[in-house]
């Protein structure tokens, strides 16, 4: 099973790849967004270059939908960054996983859309539309994961740890709610905590540079659960470092590869991080509720 994870740093390039991760995510200001740490092509260039003297295979995050307007600007920044030599691409928009199989063949694209890959059927038509590796919807069960993992785990990919994006709009609604009260703030790629009236948990947001975003204050783990789901043939796991520290993250690497004990990360992570196994066990339709 290999595992993937976000990085913007030598050293984490450094830590993690002794810690025997499989391949490591970059990010740009231009084509990723849910990160705080997007790097800028130049820097993008060292990093790409030090993945590549580690032999860490290494993928560009394209996680957007990208207008017509922007795809002069989206060609560009792939002809230079594939002078880099990434290993494929994570991407969410389906014009931009076709363009790149048309264009670039022998690259690995991970179909990555959050929400809207449901079941197997979804599964084999985007295979079948030329995507390598299909990322699931983090909506599921884990009995719904399994079914899809039975049949197709070697080209699947779902999230095995971080935190959960609950909405996302391409809105800057963190700039605009500072402005309406005017009040000087720097917002963009700072992690802000926001409390819904009448609940006692916060939740973390972040603007940047293609919209605002809000996740769940608890973190996904599925230490107990992903055996099981290796044993069915899962292939890949996506780690999320978003707002979790590099020490942590390396800890979530290390259970996963059975390189510590699972107990003991859990033990020594939950005392930093509110735990949860989001809706493995709980379908989304049953905690729906009709509003007063």
């Amino acid at each position: 099973m290999n595992i993937f994870v976000p990085v913007h740093s030598h050293k984490q390039l450094e830590s993690y790849s002794l810690s025997n991760v499989d391949a490591v995510i970059f990010s740009t200001v231009f084509c990723s967004t849910k990160t705080q740490h997007p790097s800028t092509v130049s820097e993008l260039e060292i990093l790409s270059k030090k993945a590549n003297q580690l032999h860490l295979p290494w993928y560009l995050s394209i996680n957007r939908m990208i207008l017509q307007s922007e795809w002069s600007d989206l060609l560009s920044e792939i002809l230079q960054i594939n002078e880099y030599l990434p290993t494929g691409y994570i991407v969410s928009d389906l014009g931009v996983l076709h363009y790149l199989k048309k264009n670039y063949p022998l690259k690995t694209i991970v179909l990555q859309t959050d929400t809207t890959i449901t079941n197997a059927y979804d599964v084999e038509v985007l295979l079948s539309m030329g995507a390598d590796i299909v990322a699931l919807a983090k909506e599921l069960t884990l009995s719904e994961v399994t079914q899809i993992v039975q049949r197709f785990g070697s080209r699947v990919l779902i999230s095995g740890f971080g935190h959960q994006c609950m909405s996302t709009s391409n809105r800057p609604l963190m700039s605009n709610y500072f402005n309406h009260i005017q009040k000087d703030v720097e917002v963009m790629y700072k992690r802000f905590t926001l409390q819904e009236e009448g609940r006692t948990e916060g939740y973390y947001a972040i603007q940047d540079t293609h919209g605002f975003h809000i996740f769940t204050s608890s973190v996904l783990e599925i230490f107990d659960e992903v055996e099981k789901l290796a044993e069915n043939g899962l292939g890949h796991l996506m780690i999320d470092s978003l707002f979790v520290d590099d020490d942590t993250i390396l800890k979530v690497i290390q259970a996963f590869k059975k390189e510590i004990d699972i107990e003991y990360a859990k033990s020594e992570i939950s005392k930093r991080y509110s735990l949860s196994k989001a809706l493995y066990y709980t379908a989304t339709s049953a905690i729906k509720v009709v509003s007063e």
